[in-house]
């Protein structure tokens, strides 16, 4: 598994927006052996809310044949600790884009992510179609649930983003430009969300990678069929050669501390309205009693 860079590939690392000189980290010399592992770490500068993945960032960031893991939707206890247990067991790296609403609920499983050497970004509070939303809720959507992330993690949370339905406007998009928060979209999407087994997750991955020959993979952390999957997964990537790589941030994200969350809107299921009303409580209290104790030493 070891690697040569061509001194052409090593400059076009460098000059690409938001990157900076990759790091090496050979799974070889961490990993057991025969394991998929790590096989390089990306630094990302994401002064200016740089774009990664298609339609909008360059795929060529990745040489040919690598690929970025990442989840969105989660933590779920179940499936994500399934999850983590797959990449464990291969000694590699995802991204992880977390659910605010999610976190609220399950913070416990964020602490085991961070603390398992995986990167954390953010996916909204209540995963909203964000190209809909006004600048205000946008802020709500996106602050409320960087402070819970970072609230419930032991290290630093990346400031990468990855909106729902891959859905953007210019309005938003300026608005991570502004916040210096890198914006994800995908190469490889599962379409996970789509079926309701393992075979199909693992055959769209593969043919969009043998499609693309590399690139960030799209998946989710709440569907017990793409846990189930993941293991495989990562047995028919390391058998047809691709190398993971992870990507970090060079500096964490610029929390805006205890930001309420946007009320809960009404949802045709009473389970998720139940949820989303769990949710919002145990957070919003939280973040009211903080924001008391803050103007308290003010006047003190």
């Amino acid at each position: 598994m070891r690697l040569i860079w061509k001194l052409s590939f090593v400059m076009s690392a460098v000059m690409t927006a938001g990157l900076q000189m990759p790091t090496a980290a050979r799974a070889e010399d961490t990993c057991p052996k025969g394991t998929l592992g790590v096989s390089r770490t990306i630094e990302v500068d994401t002064t200016g809310g740089p774009w990664f993945g298609e339609p909008h960032g360059d795929p060529k960031f990745l040489a040919p044949g690598e690929v970025v893991l990442t989840f969105d939707d989660g933590p779920s206890p179940q499936d994500t600790r399934k999850v983590l247990a797959a990449l464990a067991k291969e000694c590699t790296k995802a991204t992880f884009f977390m659910v605010g609403e999610m976190v609220a609920l399950h913070p416990e499983v964020v602490k085991e992510v961070a603390e398992q050497g995986h990167t954390i970004g953010t996916h909204t509070w209540s995963h909203p179609n964000v190209a809909r939303l006004t600048l205000p809720e946008i802020k709500q959507e996106v602050e409320a649930t960087f402070d819970i992330v970072q609230k419930n993690s032991p290290e630093p949370v990346a400031p990468f983003f990855r909106y729902p339905y891959l859905s953007s406007s210019k309005l938003s998009e300026d608005y991570f430009k502004s916040r210096n928060i890198a914006q994800f979209a995908v190469d490889v999407d599962s379409n996970d969300w789509r079926v309701r087994s393992s075979a199909p997750v693992i055959a769209r991955v593969m043919a969009g990678l043998k499609a693309r020959g590399r690139g960030i993979i799209l998946m989710h952390d709440i569907h017990k069929w793409t846990a189930d999957a993941v293991p495989q997964l990562l047995a028919k990537l390391k058998a047809g050669g691709y190398k993971v790589v992870q990507l970090k941030a060079k500096a964490p994200v610029q929390v805006i501390a205890d930001v309420l969350p946007p009320a809960p809107k009404p949802v045709t299921k009473r389970s998720s309205r139940k949820i989303k009303r769990k949710a919002y409580t145990k957070y919003s209290s939280h973040a009211r009693r903080a924001s008391l104790r803050r103007k308290s030493a003010a006047v003190d």
